[in-house]
């Protein structure tokens, strides 16, 4: 019996690219996709309903999906004329009523919304689960990575983290933003001057940031913060609030009613987060970190081509 029966307690169940960060590169921990079909390629959405699995993924991964899958899978070919999407299929195969059950903290607001739009009319909706259905049944789930994260001196990045938190600040006054929560690992780590190791072949480390015009807080496994980390934001001159990592949901919580301007964050961040804050104060556009990071400094600069120049 392949390892997903046991997972449709719902009309079906999505299971995509488990990406809450933002990024393609999983940790092993994060790798549920993989663990339920086999497939590891680093694109791909499961959707497991009572009687089927199918796995979409694009051209790149067609004949490594088909080689890797295990029993019972069948090969969604994404860009073909003929294959429908995600939402097109579901209100295809199901009734008016039927749920489909995601977890909303892997599906980006972004994702989430295509596939219900495909699905509109149709009567099928998508239900955020409070728990992955894929855990309950991986017995030997890999632990969270724990390793410590390191900070990175001006004299590598050309800016303090000081510098570019007010520069951020200035562009949440400009859309009228009294908080920003950044969810894209490689901006948290790009805008508080930090690197780790949570993501092999990524320098990034599980969490979140929430910035306001007064504040900066970090959520973040604790024991990850060492005191050249602590002492590293001291030396930059910012103030940074310490949280566990898991209570972020809890304080948007408690910060959502005390907004006077719009709460900014991406749609490329989960549907979690995302639908916590309400639609008429939500900035939805990309952050300014991302564009803020493309830019590179004379520093950063440098340092790119020193690197080139050791690979040639």
């Amino acid at each position: 019996m392949p390892p997903w029966s046991d997972c449709s307690s719902r009309s079906s169940v999505a299971t995509p690219l488990m990406k809450p960060l933002g990024s393609e590169y999983l940790a092993e921990c994060d790798m549920r996709r993989a663990f339920i079909s086999g497939f590891t390629g680093s694109a791909g959405t499961a959707i497991i309903t009572e009687s089927a699995a199918l796995m979409w993924t694009d051209g790149r991964y067609y004949l490594q999906a088909t080689e890797e899958m295990g029993e019972g899978w069948t090969l969604m070919k994404e860009g073909l004329p003929v294959t429908p999407s995600q939402g097109k299929y579901l209100s295809d195969n199901f009734s008016e009523g039927s749920r489909v059950g995601v977890d909303p903290n892997v599906l980006s607001y972004e994702e989430w919304k295509i596939i219900q739009n495909d699905m509109k009319g149709s009567g099928v909706n998508l239900i955020p689960i409070a728990t992955n259905l894929v855990d309950l049944i991986w017995e030997d789930k890999p632990a969270s990575p724990s390793s410590t994260v390191l900070p990175l001196a001006i004299k590598y990045t050309g800016k303090s983290c000081k510098h570019k938190v007010e520069e951020v600040r200035s562009k949440m006054a400009e859309k009228g933003s009294t908080l920003l929560l950044v969810t894209a690992l490689d901006e948290i780590a790009w805008l508080l001057n930090l690197r780790g190791s949570d993501i092999d072949y990524n320098p990034v480390f599980f969490s979140y940031v929430l910035v306001t015009q007064t504040q900066v807080h970090l959520f973040i496994d604790e024991s990850k913060v060492t005191l050249a980390v602590r002492n590293h934001f001291n030396e930059e001159d910012l103030p940074v609030n310490i949280h566990a990592y898991n209570k972020i949901h809890s304080f948007i919580t408690e910060q959502i009613p005390e907004q006077t301007g719009k709460v900014w964050i991406s749609s490329d961040g989960s549907y979690s987060l995302n639908s916590m804050v309400p639609e008429k104060i939500r900035i939805s556009e990309i952050t300014p970190i991302a564009l803020m990071k493309a830019i590179k400094n004379t520093v950063e600069t440098q340092g790119e081509l020193q690197f080139i120049g050791l690979r040639t």
